[in-house]
């Protein structure tokens, strides 16, 4: 009992110590369209959902932490303390009519953790990645009254992080409640960088905003059960919500600055009204998730941006399988669990008659570490986001995400006879 209570003390240190090294997320994206809005907004879900093509919005959290939907933690084990550590990597080719580059990045993905506080009330916190910026992009602009052409480069970095801390409460058998707060914090950054012509003097304009504000969102879930299954549903809301900012701008040539940043506080960075919906149903060998999400970016506008956009839809479907009995004795495949998931989304970016559009297949694998609770979960998803139709970019990708799972007892009273 001792060596487990160290154990349990050992990696809460560890993993708040990392939470305050590693609080800002690394930038997760090379997609030029990540140009528009706050940037690309990123997928939610661990290590479990990450291998079911990100669906979940019903299941409950069980050895694991579900934070699709807040509501989810109230199904945790109250004796359970859930650790959760996921690393994320990226394999993409860009592809234009003309033009196409590849590469490759790897970051930290999420820190979370978990636990019940009373039988009823549960809760969990942690970092992860809300919206990521990266992008570099040449423009032939002209000379207004004058037709000549000169070039700027466009260099978008940085990103939102989301640092959360939810709670969730069962009320009776089958209804659970959540609610998450947030502090939402990081830097958007774009430098355009002007090519010298002989009217054109070489200049950089650097605009960044540094962000720090709130943010909520809630969540609902109901279960029932027959004598074979378990059948769930569940609801996620988000109001739409302005993120307070300082926005700064620079401008420099190639000798001195030219005017100095000043700050202004501002709020026209807005995450739109997100509402998701789900289907699941849970039996002694698998789980099946099927998951609808909204985004109502409709009649929301950012300054600089003339693009108009519209609201985003996105389906998930994912299953798990678990074939034979966790046994000691097994072959090692027959104690893993296997995944599978589909995702279609359509943004909220649309370029005259073209919505962008991504569509992804993931497989995943759960492979249990000491004990059956405990794993590593990884997964692969092979997608396509955009077209090469009317001049616009595609993006091909391999996303690899591997996550590690530790699932401790804790909690439990020592009796001393």
């Amino acid at each position: 009992m001792i060596d487990q209570i160290k154990l349990q003390t050992k990696q809460i240190i560890v993993f708040l110590l990392v939470l305050a090294g590693g609080s800002s997320q690394g930038q997760n994206t090379v997609s030029p369209y990540s140009i528009f809005g706050p940037g690309e907004i990123q997928n939610k879900g661990f290590g479990t959902n990450k291998g079911m093509g990100g669906a979940g919005i019903a299941l409950e959290s069980g050895n694991y932490l579900n934070n699709l939907n807040p509501a989810s933690y109230a199904g945790m084990d109250s004796l359970r303390l859930i650790v959760e550590l996921g690393l994320e990597g990226k394999a993409y080719g860009i592809n234009t009519s003309k033009d196409s580059y590849t590469g490759f990045n790897a970051n930290l993905a999420y820190l979370a953790l978990g636990f019940k506080y009373t039988p009823w009330l549960a809760g969990s916190f942690g970092v992860v990645p809300f919206s990521s910026i990266g992008y570099s992009i040449d423009r032939i602009n002209y000379v207004e009254g004058l037709n000549q052409p000169y070039t700027s480069n466009y260099v978008g970095s940085g990103g939102i992080s989301q640092f959360y801390f939810s709670n969730a409460a069962r009320l009776g058998k089958h209804l659970s409640l959540g609610a998450t707060v947030s502090y939402m914090f990081g830097s958007l950054i774009q430098e355009e960088n002007l090519e010298q012509t002989d009217v054109v003097p070489d200049i950089m304009i650097e605009r960044k905003d540094y962000l720090r504000s709130m943010y909520f969102d809630f969540g609902l879930q109901y279960k029932f059960s027959t004598q074979c299954q378990t059948y769930s549903m569940g609801v996620t809301y988000a109001f739409e919500q302005s993120l307070n900012s300082n926005h700064i701008v620079n401008l420099y040539n190639s000798s001195s600055t030219l005017l100095q940043g000043y700050s202004e506080k501002t709020d026209y960075l807005v995450v739109p009204q997100i509402i998701g919906a789900g289907f699941g149903v849970k039996g002694k060998r698998y789980s099946l998730a099927l998951d609808y999400t909204f985004q109502g970016w409709a009649g929301i506008s950012y300054p600089i941006q003339y693009n108009e956009f519209v609201d985003s839809h996105k389906f998930a479907m994912g299953m798990e399988l678990n074939p034979w009995d966790h046994r000691a004795i097994n072959s090692f495949y027959k104690n893993w669990t296997y995944r599978f998931g589909v995702n279609y989304e359509s943004s909220y970016l649309t370029f005259g008659n073209s919505t962008i559009k991504d569509r992804s297949v993931t497989l995943g694998l759960g492979i249990p570490l000491y004990g059956a609770l405990s794993k590593i979960d990884f997964s692969v998803t092979g997608g396509i986001n955009g077209t090469v139709s009317n001049k616009l970019i595609q993006e091909k990708y391999l996303m690899f995400n591997l996550g590690v799972s530790l699932n401790e007892i804790a909690f439990i009273k020592r009796k001393i006879d």
